[in-house]
């Protein structure tokens, strides 16, 4: 029950921080979201990569001699 009611609270305390500093958080958003996509494009790309490398490292024989 303790913690419903602190979040509550840091929800309370939160929005009404944002309501009071409205054009501060929109410049905060102008430049989290882009960094977000950006660092999300960075992951996909790195899944991308090693799922590639995998998937063409399990076509080659582990032993050239057994074909």
């Amino acid at each position: 029950m303790k913690h419903i009611i602190i979040g509550f609270v840091a929800i309370i305390v939160g929005l009404w921080g944002i309501v009071l500093n409205w054009y501060q958080f929109l410049d905060l958003l102008w430049v989290l979201v882009p960094i977000a996509v950006l660092l999300g494009g960075i992951v996909a790309l790195l899944a991308g990569i090693s799922n590639f490398s995998k998937e063409s490292r399990s076509e080659i024989p582990a032993d050239p001699g057994k074909r």
